[in-house]
C-alpha cells in the first residue's frame, strides 16, 4: 500500500512558487520522472536538456524533492532526487490585501518577471541584502517580496535577507 504524502501549503504566498510547479510539460514530465524512482541531475539534463535540469533544482529549491547521496559504480559520490509528496493540502485564510499582492506577482508574465528578478538580483549582489531595504528600493509590499522570491530562480530568503539561490 503506497502512502500519500501532503505537502501542507498554509502561506498564502507559496501559491507563487506552486503556480509554477508544473506550467511547463518538461515540468510535469520531469516531477514524474523524480516521482517513479530515485534519479540523478544528470541523467535528467540527458533526458530533458536544460530546461529539465532548471525544473528539478526548482523542485529542490521548494522543497517538492528529497534527495540522498548515493555511490555511483565509479566509486564516486552523487546526489539523487525523489518527489517526496503526491498531494498537497492547502488551508488558507488571508486579507484582500495579501491576495492581491500575491496575485500582482502569479499574473506577471514571465519577461517582465525576468527583468525584475535580475534587477532584485543585481541590486542584492553578494552576500544579499536585507529584505526590507530591496522592497524600499523597489517599492514592493513584504507580500510582493515573499512572493518574488519564492517564485524566483535566482533568490532566495536566509533569515532577514535575501541573497542569490545556490543550488546545494
Amino acid at each position: 500500500m503506497v502512502m500519500m504524502q501532503a505537502k501542507l501549503i498554509n502561506d498564502i504566498t507559496d501559491l507563487s512558487w506552486l503556480s509554477r510547479a508544473f506550467d511547463t510539460e518538461v515540468k510535469r514530465r520531469v516531477f514524474n520522472e523524480v516521482s517513479s524512482d530515485w534519479v540523478t541531475l544528470e541523467q535528467i539534463e540527458e533526458q530533458f536538456g536544460e530546461e529539465g535540469k532548471n525544473a528539478l533544482i526548482f523542485f529542490e529549491k521548494v522543497r517538492m524533492v528529497e534527495t540522498r547521496w548515493a555511490m555511483s559504480e565509479e566509486g564516486r559520490a552523487k546526489k539523487e532526487y525523489h518527489a517526496f509528496y503526491t498531494a498537497f493540502h492547502i488551508n488558507v485564510m488571508t486579507s484582500i490585501d495579501m491576495i492581491r499582492d500575491v496575485f500582482s506577482v502569479i499574473l506577471v508574465g514571465d519577461e517582465e518577471f525576468k527583468e525584475l528578478e535580475q534587477k532584485i538580483y543585481e541590486f542584492v549582489k553578494e552576500g544579499g541584502e536585507l529584505s526590507r531595504e530591496v522592497e524600499r528600493e523597489f517599492n514592493l509590499t513584504p507580500v510582493q517580496m515573499r512572493c518574488i522570491v519564492k517564485r524566483s530562480d535566482k533568490l532566495e530568503y536566509r533569515g532577514m535577507k535575501i541573497e542569490h539561490f545556490e543550488e546545494n
